[in-house]
């Protein structure tokens, strides 16, 4: 297993890895930072270090190395992330697949596979695609399949690949009833959706005759969950990190624009952009979100929607508004593309949008309609942020629209900040402070850690000869597993697993190299570490000096003192 971890470690660059989810950019030699794919934040606090192999957020304290990251991220166990990585390498594994998820991927993979032949099969779904417009190329890009009318198609050919139906029913691509197993997509041209990594985790179906819904979606796996997923995201991955994202409702509508040459588009899964959607854009870089959802009240609604999510105001955003339906006719038009490029180029920003959408239908010389408008505003306009671009720009276009003073906007507001805040929840707990002795063992662990293998056996026994944890301290813990153990990365795994993990990858990450003065660094800390031994110690003595005042207690106070006068000497000469 050992010898397997190194060799894919060897082989897969940690920093290329992670930039399948984190916008990465540079900082410092051999390290890089973006915004934490754990957590959500607006300041990237998230480095990954090549030379030393590691990750950490100083945010959220995640941390770790190339497998925990797969691990963590795509919510594996340490084999399915160590299998999937050597089969990305080409390093020979033999571990069996454990874990529902990997069983889950086999079945969507031969379904897809099913699905993909019977499009060649079907004269009726193929000229269906190329009535739509679709390309080959497109096709094939894409995944698109067709799932025939039979109710046992799937069902068969997964049971002649010795896959039990159960699992086919899990995944998601089965269904049950009165204890009857059939195919739930039949009839149907097959999209293949898929995770960040590109694999293939649902699909849905578009009805090729009358059947309702005229659209079937996977249900909700361990894989699947709508809202955590853009359709076309990997395809699009590489142009999003150009900074400019188009979002569109409807799959067809992404397979469009990708085919015209926009291929930074996405479609949502639901019926606006979702909070984890919009995350999935901002950790590749994106600073512009065109919206371009149908031209309908649903498609209305749906910009909106998308709009007020939290999220949305690290971008600037712009509403697409569409010479025609959808997105999709535009294949059927010669000048599709030139259409798309001039309806890009007068989107509306989302102050003009949103004041579009707050006075359709009224007559701003009435009271009660400017009401109204301020009403519907007043929630975008009220920001948390000392200065929100959006939210200033907003009261400018009120102002003006509306023929307000600022100041009379500006009460208005008030009394609703006002109103908020009595109902304003009572500030979180304080942090509780950390534990100085526990930091500094951490520092002595991290710098252990930071030696080759070969020099763990000697930096242990070293150690050990210049300081003494108490017993079930973390040291003592650690010292005594690495005597047993003397690998670093078994080592990095297996405490990074507990409560001060975080607290650990952050010193690993800030550690120097092995080139760059450990000894000396290792010295210091050991000086520390021994003063903070005998502070504890102190306080424990001087607490029983109050219940027992005796010379033998003031005579080792005396010597405890002295030892630390000595530590405090030592660290302040190296």
């Amino acid at each position: 297993m050992n010898s397997v971890v190194e060799a894919v470690k060897s082989r897969l660059s940690l920093k290329e890895v992670v930039s399948r989810y984190v916008a990465l950019r540079p900082a410092g030699k051999g390290r890089w930072k973006g915004l934490c794919p754990f957590h959500h934040e607006k300041t990237p606090s998230f480095y990954v270090d090549e030379d030393k192999g590691l990750f950490y957020c100083f945010g959220c304290k995640a941390g770790g190395d190339l497998i925990q990251f797969v691990e963590r991220i795509e919510g594996l166990d340490f084999k399915e992330a160590l299998r999937r990585l050597a089969e990305e390498a080409g390093v020979p594994y033999e571990a069996q697949p454990e874990g529902r998820k990997r069983e889950l991927l086999e079945v969507l993979e031969e379904a897809q596979r099913y699905f993909r032949e019977n499009l060649e099969k079907s004269p009726e779904a193929l000229a269906y695609l190329k009535g739509r417009g679709l390309e080959e190329e497109t096709v094939h890009r894409f995944g698109l399949g067709y799932a025939p009318s039979s109710f046992e198609g799937l069902t068969a050919h997964l049971r002649r690949k010795g896959i039990p139906l159960e699992e086919g029913v899990r995944a998601g691509v089965l269904a049950e009833r009165e204890g009857r197993v059939f195919d739930r997509f039949r009839n149907r041209i097959i999209f293949s959706i898929k995770d960040a990594l590109g694999r293939v985790v649902a699909f849905s179906g578009r009805a090729l005759g009358g059947e309702e819904p005229k659209y079937l979606n996977s249900p909700e796996t361990p894989l699947f969950r709508k809202r955590e997923i853009l359709f076309a995201y990997p395809e699009a991955r590489p142009r999003l990190r150009e900074g400019r994202a188009i979002l569109v409702e409807g799959l067809f509508d992404a397979l469009a624009l990708h085919q015209l040459g926009f291929g930074e588009s996405v479609a949502v899964l639901g019926s606006s952009l979702s909070e984890e959607q919009a995350l999935l854009l901002k950790k590749q870089g994106v600073r512009e979100v065109y919206l371009a959802f149908d031209r309908d009240e649903a498609g209305r609604r749906a910009t909106l929607d998308s709009l007020e999510r939290e999220v949305v105001r690290s971008f600037l955003v712009y509403a697409v508004l569409l010479p025609v339906k959808d997105p999709g006719e535009l294949l059927l038009l010669e000048e599709g593309r030139a259409l798309f490029e001039k309806a890009l180029a007068e989107a509306l920003p989302e102050v003009e949008f949103r004041m579009e959408e707050a006075t359709r239908g009224l007559d701003l010389s009435r009271p009660e309609h400017k009401r109204k408008v301020l009403e519907a505003l007043a929630p975008r306009m009220v920001s948390p942020e000392p200065f929100d671009p959006v939210a200033e720009r907003l009261k400018a276009l009120v102002v003006e629209r509306l023929g307000l003073s600022r100041r009379a906007l500006e009460d208005f507001l008030a009394g609703l900040a006002t109103s908020r805040s009595r109902r304003a929840p009572p500030p979180p707990p304080p942090v509780e402070k950390r534990n100085k002795t526990l930091l500094l063992e951490l520092d002595v662990i991290a710098l252990i850690l930071s030696a080759q293998d070969a020099e763990l056996p000697r930096l242990v026994h070293h150690v050990l000869g210049e300081v003494w944890p108490p017993p079930g301290s973390l040291l003592a813990e650690f010292l005594e597993t690495a005597k047993r153990e003397p690998r670093k990365d078994w080592l990095r795994l297996h405490f990074g697993k507990k409560p001060e993990g975080g607290a650990l990858f952050e010193r690993l990450l800030l550690a120097p190299p092995e080139e760059e003065g450990l000894e000396e660094k290792l010295a210091h800390a050991l000086a520390r570490l021994r003063e903070a031994y005998h502070l504890e110690r102190l306080e424990a003595l001087k607490a029983e000096l109050k219940r027992n005042p005796t010379q033998e207690v003031l005579r080792e106070i005396q010597e405890v003192m002295q030892a630390i006068e000595a530590e405090r000497r030592i660290y302040k000469k190296l």
